[in-house]
């Protein structure tokens, strides 16, 4: 039989539940006290992410990719990194009056959102939904309301605003994905949708005005799911007594709101101390909670779009704080400020979301760049904008693609997985099990405690430190097979067999995590005869791999797993959430008799001939593509989609996908 290996980040989602986040030692991560009321496992907080221009992105051709370069879907590879929750931007209208074309910047109205809202809620994320109440954007120096609003007065903007919200709430809730946080306006320091607080000489009776339009916002989110944490956006923490003066308005003029949000942008905000004291004195004097809802850093000062960025040389990084302009810059600095904010008294600090870290480069080339932003809206804004920004300079690309947590090919960085290093203070991160699972402990919890003989598993240590299973970076649950040493060792193993009680094929995958002195070859057999082998690297410390191979095997084979690691001295890994699981019948391998004579079994659909010409070819996974990025011109018929369903867990995937893209391969 063919060998075939897959190193399948990309399925983690799928093959085993999203949001488990390894554990980690206090050197390196940050922990946050208990978050009473929020959702997360373990009372971790906030990790979120504003990606909102992901559509736009993927329509330009963007591929984002695990960290061994297999594409990969967007929101799944976000969740397997520790990500909980996706910021999303919702604009009224941003199409051009006359020309319908999009305005740009991934054309975030109430459709896109439903979207992307689908997208998260398959992945296991949370929403926190952004109500700009504008066309385009808003900020500080931008607050324009709605073309459609233009000419309404202050209650007739209130009423809108309250329909707009509760009917865009109802269709985001109808994909079935979890609404945990609402933002009422976008850095509405100065104002919010065409209401301008010095039209009033920053008076009381400007402060009531926007009262007016805040309170009907969280009016409508209170009556649509009073469990929703209605949140405000400012900015310019930096500023002495601004937060101050607008948490006091805000409390004069009674605005309900349950969480003080804030940008912080470490090259103009300020300094991380000065950030923690303004926010505290917010949380304690008007009992809030606090969260930065927009943050970055740059992980390099190189261009990779053709279109000028805004931290584009050393000399724009500001006076404030001092990290490397790096992958490990941005781990830094992420850790930080995650670790300010968990030290917010009575744990009001809720956490931190990062701005467009997938907004990445469409491509190298100019001119095929500013067509696909125009085409697509995939980069800052198109000219179609100057009809309701007239005052925008940005039209084209992205200008923090140099800030992004992906590469310019779309790979994670190593600042990706700094969100898995914050949890919260639970004691025990659960372990759901993959359904039809045939080992018997796969996440070595069954021993509860270190142990080198643990059930169902035989441990050979060749010479390491230790080659056990311990509490010590597992990926979910408690505990792991971890090893250390001081030394160089080669070939410690670990196996484990199991009986299958059926024909057909069967995944076996498996976690590893470790630096890259660190190797590991894995080695299937089916009734001691070798069958498929692979083998890989560490890519670094909690840089969960996900790697997993395919067999073919009948009712009562026996298949063995093998799993030899060596490793230089003091290096270190662990593995962790095994699976071997049956993911499809093999048509080849049925056949059908009677009592009296064999008969010839009607004719089997043919895997992954998703057209129905009768042949598998990549013409039937360019048809699944399309299908599952939603194009409307694409249908396909029940049997199709029975075909294209290769694992049979009932849904169609990105799993499905490469799957059949690995079939193909072979065929």
């Amino acid at each position: 039989m063919k060998k075939r290996w897959m190193a399948v980040l990309m399925a983690v989602g799928m093959l085993l539940p999203c949001g488990n986040v390894p554990q980690v030692t206090a050197e390196s991560s940050v922990v946050y006290d208990r978050l009473k009321g929020l959702p997360f496992e373990n009372g971790d907080p906030f990790k979120g992410v504003d990606v909102s221009s992901a559509l736009a992105l993927e329509e330009s051709g963007v591929v984002f990719r695990d960290s061994n370069g297999n594409p990969t879907d967007l929101f799944t590879l976000l969740a397997d990194h520790g990500v909980n929750t996706v910021r999303i931007r919702i604009w009224n209208d941003p199409y051009h009056l006359e020309s319908r074309k999009t305005y740009g910047s991934g054309s975030c109205d109430a459709d896109c959102a439903v979207k992307l809202a689908k997208r998260c809620a398959d992945a296991g994320l949370h929403l926190l939904v952004d109500f700009y109440y504008s066309d385009f954007w808003a900020n500080p120096a931008k607050q324009s309301a709605p073309k459609a609003w233009t000419n309404y007065s202050i209650d007739e903007k209130a009423n809108a605003i309250a329909a707009y919200t509760t009917d865009t709430l109802t269709r985001i809730a109808a994909t079935g994905a979890e609404i945990t946080m609402v933002q009422i306006g976008n850095e509405t320091t100065n104002g919010m949708c065409g209401v301008w607080l010095d039209d009033y000489d920053w008076s009381e009776s400007g402060w009531q005005q926007l009262a007016k339009l805040w309170n009907a916002g969280a009016k409508a989110v209170r009556a649509f799911d009073p469990e929703i944490l209605v949140a405000l956006h400012f900015t310019n923490p930096e500023q002495d007594g601004k937060y101050a003066y607008i948490a006091q308005m805000l409390d004069q003029v009674q605005v309900d709101y349950d969480v003080f949000a804030t940008s912080y942008y470490p090259y103009w905000h300020g300094t991380l101390d000065n950030l923690q004291s303004v926010l505290t004195s917010v949380a304690e004097t008007y009992d809030k909670q606090v969260l930065v809802a927009e943050t970055s850093w740059s992980y390099t000062l190189e261009d990779s779009d053709c279109f000028a960025n805004t931290i584009g040389q050393s000399e724009n990084l500001g006076d404030y704080v001092d990290y490397p302009v790096s992958p490990e810059g941005q781990t830094a600095f992420l850790t930080d400020l995650f670790e300010i904010i968990a030290a917010i008294p009575d744990s009001k600090g809720l956490g931190v979301c990062y701005w467009a870290p997938a907004w990445i480069s469409v491509g190298t080339d100019y001119t095929q760049n500013l067509e696909r932003w125009e085409r697509t809206g995939s980069g800052w804004a198109t000219k179609a904008a100057k009809e309701y920004d007239a005052d925008g300079a940005y039209y084209g690309g992205s200008s923090v693609d140099n800030q992004a947590l992906f590469d310019a090919n779309g790979k994670p960085l190593s600042s990706l997985s700094v969100f898995a290093n914050i949890v919260g203070d639970g004691q025990y991160q659960p372990v759901k099990d993959v359904a039809g699972n045939l080992l018997s402990n796969p996440h070595f919890e069954q021993d509860m405690g270190w142990t080198d003989a643990p059930s169902g598993w035989q441990l050979y240590n060749s010479g390491a430190d230790h080659f056990d299973v311990r509490a010590e970076d597992p990926h979910s649950g408690s505990y792991a097979l971890h090893w250390y040493s001081e030394t160089a060792f080669s070939d410690s193993k670990l196996s484990t067999a199991v009986t299958v009680p059926e024909d057909g094929e069967y995944l076996v995958s498996f976690h590893m995590q470790g630096d890259t002195q660190s190797h590991y070859q894995a080695n299937v057999t089916i009734n001691g005869r070798e069958t498929v082998s692979g083998s890989g690297t560490g890519q670094g410390w909690s840089d969960w791999q996900n790697p997993a191979l395919t067999v073919t095997a009948r009712a009562g084979d026996t298949i063995h797993l093998k799993v030899s690691v060596s490793s230089a001295a003091a290096s270190y890994g662990s593995m962790d959430d095994f699976v071997i699981r049956k993911i499809t019948d093999r048509p080849e391998m049925t056949t059908t008799t009677t009592n009296t004579e064999t008969t010839t079994p009607p004719p089997q659909p043919i895997v992954g001939d998703i057209d129905e010409d009768g042949s598998f070819t990549v013409a039937d996974l360019v048809l699944l593509n399309r299908y599952l990025s939603e194009d409307s011109r694409i249908t396909i018929s029940p049997n199709g989609l029975h075909t294209a369903d290769y694992n049979r867990d009932g849904q169609l995937s990105s799993v499905d996908c490469l799957l059949l893209q690995h079939r193909l391969s072979y065929a």
